[in-house]
């Protein structure tokens, strides 16, 4: 059974040792990095850099915490994603939201390139990808935090650990194949469509563009990550759920192949239970969270704590919460799959997943300090 070490967020007095900020360092230890960064490795420290109108990711204030927990052991941490937008596009949205070499006290970078071109390439013995282009800064790194804000998403109900790394720590390339494997691009619904232009502002890969009054996907430049999809205010863009189980595989796939690149126990993961959207960080906004903060978790089993992660959602009661666009807000019940019942798709199969692979287990302790 794996130990999953967490602190909630309520505080007994008004003291820099009684807040969730100053705990960071102590929940690390208890995880064991003392036994993952060795001095002189070189440690990447995995988040997700936000968009231009999100404003939910975890706080610059905690990710500095890490770094210099990684600084007392010796590490040399730089503070990394990989592209989504273009490169330098994107590193501007991080200094937006505050993460810079200033606040952080570390380098940050994007970790396959200024195109999402450097990567190295993985063999797996995966349920459907066989190699992964794995970012060349995680695969060069020594060691890994993995600091995630758990938070829903439309594809996978779940965007915790798993795919922070499955998804966040590949090169563009293997984030087309493992999109890739949903199948086709959005179906256009031309009688539904207004022409406004939304979803081609929305498309981070220019992948849509209107010709003659016709909507035209580009199938090589189109990773079917169906932002489009969720963006469009006339649902004149959809997507099959059919192929959700095997998208499911292929981030399993991808996380063997991102954890293949470091020596065992060189990884450990931090979830930020807190500002719980029903929607993803990549959204160009945020809104009201489904359930009062929970706390952070850590642990160095990634299937333990994205687990861990959803049981909390789950047992926690629902607050007048964002579950959908057109601001639809709805309490969820105290005991419901929360992101099964918004999504229509089950994030616990991404742990079963992980799990078959040898990766981690479902099974753990939670042990709060």
């Amino acid at each position: 059974m794996s130990k999953v070490y967490m602190t909630d967020l309520l505080v007994e007095k008004v003291s820099l040792e009684d807040s969730p900020v100053a705990k960071i360092g102590k929940l690390l230890e208890l995880a064991g990095i003392q036994d993952v960064v060795e001095k002189g490795d070189y440690v990447a420290i995995k988040v997700h850099l936000g968009s231009e109108g999100g404003y939910r990711i975890v706080r610059p204030i905690f990710i500095r915490k890490v770094v210099e927990k990684v600084k007392e052991l010796g590490g040399k941490p730089f503070v990394t994603d990989t592209c989504r937008p273009p490169s330098l596009d994107y590193l501007e949205i991080a200094n937006m939201q505050g993460i810079n070499y200033l606040s952080m006290g570390a380098p940050v970078i994007i970790a396959d390139g200024i195109k999402g071109e450097d990567y190295r390439i993985v063999k797996v013995d995966g349920l459907i990808l066989k190699e992964v282009e794995v970012a060349s800064a995680i695969a060069d790194a020594d060691a890994m935090i993995v600091v995630t804000h758990a938070k829903g998403h439309r594809q996978t109900g779940f965007g915790g650990a798993i795919k922070n790394v499955a998804m966040g720590c590949v090169a563009k390339k293997a984030k087309g194949k493992i999109h890739g494997v949903m199948g086709e691009p959005p179906m256009w619904l031309s009688e539904r469509c207004e022409r406004c232009g939304i979803c081609i502002k929305a498309c981070d890969h220019q992948a849509i563009s209107f010709k003659d009054n016709i909507l035209v996907i580009d199938k090589e430049k189109c990773v079917k990550c169906y932002r489009c999809v969720w963006s469009c205010p006339t649902k004149a863009l959809t997507w099959s759920l059919s192929d959700v189980e095997k998208l499911y595989m292929a981030m399993a796939d991808a996380t063997l192949a991102v954890m293949k690149t470091f020596k065992p126990n060189k990884v450990l993961f931090l979830n930020f239970v807190m500002d719980v959207m029903f929607i993803c960080d990549c959204a160009p906004i945020a809104t009201i969270p489904i359930v009062p903060d929970q706390g952070i978790l850590a642990s160095n089993d990634i299937a333990a704590i994205d687990k861990a992660s959803l049981d909390l959602i789950n047992k926690a009661p629902g607050i007048p919460g964002q579950v959908g666009l057109n601001k639809r807000i709805e309490v969820l019940k105290e005991g419901d799959n929360k992101f099964l019942k918004i999504h229509n798709v089950d994030p616990y199969r991404q742990v079963y997943y992980v799990e078959k692979l040898g990766l981690g287990s479902s099974r753990y302790e939670l042990i709060m300090i």
